[in-house]
């Protein structure tokens, strides 16, 4: 069975600082591409990683165009999409706000199949001998079963280098050793490609589709899609058309940067104190840069943070 692997996606129509290109047309023309190296690599399934969409807000037309792109090569090529959704696609972050997501207009459309932890049997021919199962932002990794090519897709950090300083980031084959059920794990949530095959097993993150920033991670990275054969294992990472770094970004431009001094004290002196909440201090970082959080969010981290301070003497 051939899979097409998408990396997080997050479309909209709004680009990044920076960015000189018409953002939304960028975005298509890469997911448009995507598809095409798939179909004629003649894929029976397309898995995507979640962060479908860059935020639960995104406009109305960005939805229906793909809808209707989807539908279309679905038609055309017979292609299943499966995925999960990041905490992009969803309001709060909190997976109760799903139902009101674009990524819910998708699956309404049936134009993708939201995976979870009940299996979702697909294979060759009719032949449904490869279960997938889905872990998006913020869920458990399922149970798989023992009788099936078990695939699990999930949106949560996993990579081979940390994307901060600290920051605590379980590897891919650490990863695969502690869920020793799957023969194929695809996840997202880390923008940046690796693969890495351990005891017969495989774990895929393709990465993101487009460069966001001109920070060093991004300037180095190359999207690609990932075409992978579930019978010989074999991994084809196939990097998409994209443009020079110097005409889709303005180098020259300076971006202020964000006092996160309060944040970082703040997760110091939690550490400190031993109180432990598993993926907390990531989760509270994207909340604070996504929403460009202003003075009174600072105020009440200097407030919490004081506490703190107080209970560690």
């Amino acid at each position: 069975m051939k899979l097409g692997i998408l990396g997080d996606l997050q479309l909209t129509n709004r680009g990044p600082e920076k960015r000189l290109d018409n953002y939304w047309e960028t975005l298509y023309g890469k997911l448009s591409q995507a598809l095409s190296i798939f179909d004629k690599h003649k894929c029976d399934c397309i898995i995507q990683v979640g962060d479908f969409f860059d935020a639960p807000t995104v406009a109305n037309k960005i939805v229906v165009a793909i809808i209707e792109l989807l539908y279309c090569y679905g038609k055309s090529g017979e292609q299943r999409i499966f995925c999960v959704f990041g905490q992009h696609d969803i309001s709060g972050h909190s997976k109760f706000t799903l139902p009101n997501s674009p990524l819910s207009l998708l699956q309404a459309a049936r134009v993708v199949k939201i995976l979870n932890d009940k299996p979702v049997y697909a294979g060759e021919g009719g032949d449904s001998t490869h279960a997938f199962y889905g872990a998006s932002f913020g869920e458990d990794i399922p149970e798989p079963s023992e009788e099936s090519y078990n695939i699990l897709v999930t949106h949560r950090m996993i990579g081979d280098r940390p994307l901060w300083p600290s920051q605590e980031l379980p590897g891919p084959r650490q990863f695969l050793r502690k869920n020793p059920g799957y023969n194929l794990i695809c996840c997202g949530d880390y923008h940046y490609r690796f693969t890495e095959t351990w005891n017969g097993r495989t774990i895929i993150n393709p990465g993101a589709i487009v460069r966001k920033t001109t920070g060093k991670f991004d300037l180095e990275h190359k999207p690609a899609v990932v075409v992978f054969d579930t019978n010989t294992d074999e991994v084809k990472i196939i990097e998409l058309n994209a443009k020079p770094i110097e005409e889709v970004f303005d180098l020259t431009k300076k971006v202020e940067k964000k006092d996160n001094s309060a944040l970082v004290e703040l997760v110091e002196r939690i550490k400190e104190s031993g109180d432990r909440l598993s993926g907390w201090k990531h989760i509270l970082v994207k909340v604070l840069e996504e929403r460009k959080s202003n003075q009174r969010v600072k105020d009440i981290i200097d407030e919490k943070l004081e506490k703190v301070r107080k209970k560690n003497g």
